[in-house]
């Protein structure tokens, strides 16, 4: 964790009341809604890809590159502030780095390994990509806005239009026809392509999150925390 940090503290800017100071006011949002009251440091990457990353074991922090807060807008940078801030709360940092660390150093240092290897890497990555869907589901408790957390699956699918047109519902279709799609095959080809991922699918992610939200367990979650600030 350490070196790890070191390396952000390096080349990073760490966000405060005076670095990036509405991404902070965010952050705090996030914090307060969320009633956590340690606050892992946050930091800024100079990184065009669309992520972020909470990590570390005994003080875990949270990144997020550059290229995400350019695709969203405030409410969605909520979400993934809220998403990250949940692998935080779950213990997902301390299992998530250990699986980084096992995934690109670990493995590929044992001579030998090969194949005997491979059901642990997939299993780990299985876990890795389960774990981001629970955290889905704290981004939507952080800014409790189910259409900020689908634009943010959007984006991250397909980027910002600029001088063209997207469209929620639209994308939201088309994760409905990918989850229904096919047969056997149909089923292979999804195994393939996820196998090696440590994200599930933009489409999936959406799906799934509607799911929950249909369930009901998202409504009961928020009455429940409405019951507890009435007796409070």
């Amino acid at each position: 964790e350490r070196g790890v940090r070191s390396l952000f503290t390096a080349n990073a800017v760490r966000v405060g009341g005076r670095q990036r100071p509405r991404l902070d006011a965010l952050y705090d949002e996030v914090l307060a809604t969320m009633d956590w009251a340690v606050r892992p440091d946050l930091f800024v990457t100079q990184t065009p890809f669309a992520n972020a990353m909470a990590v570390g074991f005994d003080r875990p922090f949270i990144v997020v590159n550059s290229g995400a807060l350019d695709l969203l807008q405030p409410d969605e940078q909520r979400v993934i502030l809220g998403h990250e801030l949940g692998h935080v709360m779950s213990g997902h940092a301390t299992y998530t780095t250990l699986a980084l660390l096992l995934l690109r150093v670990g493995f590929s240092n044992i001579p030998g390994l090969g194949l005997i290897a491979l059901p642990v890497q997939l299993a780990l990555l299985e876990w890795y990509r389960k774990a981001e869907l629970s955290s889905d589901r704290a981004g939507l408790l952080a800014t409790q806005d189910p259409l900020a957390s689908m634009r943010l699956f959007l984006k991250f699918a397909g980027g910002t239009p600029k001088d063209d047109d997207t469209d929620l519902d639209e994308f939201l279709v088309q994760a409905q026809q990918y989850e229904e799609s096919g047969g056997a095959l149909d089923t292979i080809f999804k195994l393939l392509n996820v196998a090696m991922r440590t994200h599930p699918f933009n489409t999936v992610r959406a799906a799934e999150l509607q799911r929950w939200i249909q369930s009901g367990a998202y409504d009961r979650i928020l009455g429940f925390s409405m019951r507890l600030l009435v007796a409070s």
